[in-house]
């Protein structure tokens, strides 16, 4: 989503383009107001749009090989007697040495919800949480108990109102609000 395509308008976009499904609009007057210039690019964007979805179904349909082990998934080095694997994802396989396992790019597993066997939801949001496989950003339910030692517990208006099902763990809990998130 984001902020309205409309020139000037710098609303909170909620509704989408039925042609292209790439252009967000704030309301029916704004996309209105902004089809003379949207049309030129609304066929093409709808023809990437559609080959980023077959891409992503085709990526999500199949099965995601397990890593060697003898190497460093992140940059390919080869472990040795001396130099060992630092993490192994247990999901995924996704094997890091040393130096890869606390850089934040070549660090996350191919897990989508979790980096290395530890959910998402369950940590604050960052903006590297997603999956080194397809790069897709992680989009689901936070409801951390803490954010760099704070207790959460003292701020509880960041949190939803009613305790709900978490869309990733699965857990009944007071999930962070989507305005916090975003």
């Amino acid at each position: 989503m984001g902020a309205c395509w409309a020139d000037e308008c710098l609303n909170e976009a909620k509704f989408k383009c039925s042609g292209c499904k790439t252009a967000w609009y704030c309301r029916p007057e704004c996309q209105h107001a902004a089809w003379a210039t949207h049309k030129k690019e609304c066929k093409i964007n709808r023809m990437i749009y559609d080959m980023e979805q077959k891409n992503e179904k085709e990526t999500a349909q199949k099965p995601i090989e397990k890593p060697r082990t003898t190497h460093c998934t992140g940059c390919n080095v080869k472990y040795s007697r001396d130099y060992g694997s630092d993490q192994i994802c247990p999901d995924c396989g996704y094997t890091t040495c040393e130096s890869c396992s606390c850089h934040n790019s070549r660090g996350s597993c191919y897990c989508p919800n979790s980096n290395f066997g530890y959910s998402y939801c369950e940590r604050e949001p960052q903006w590297y949480h997603m999956s080194s496989r397809t790069g897709r950003m992680y989009k689901g339910d936070y409801h951390p108990t803490d954010v760099y030692g704070v207790d959460l517990k003292d701020h509880m208006e960041i949190f939803e109102d009613e305790a709900r099902e978490c869309n990733n763990c699965g857990k009944v809990v007071r999930c962070l609000k989507k305005e916090v998130v975003s």
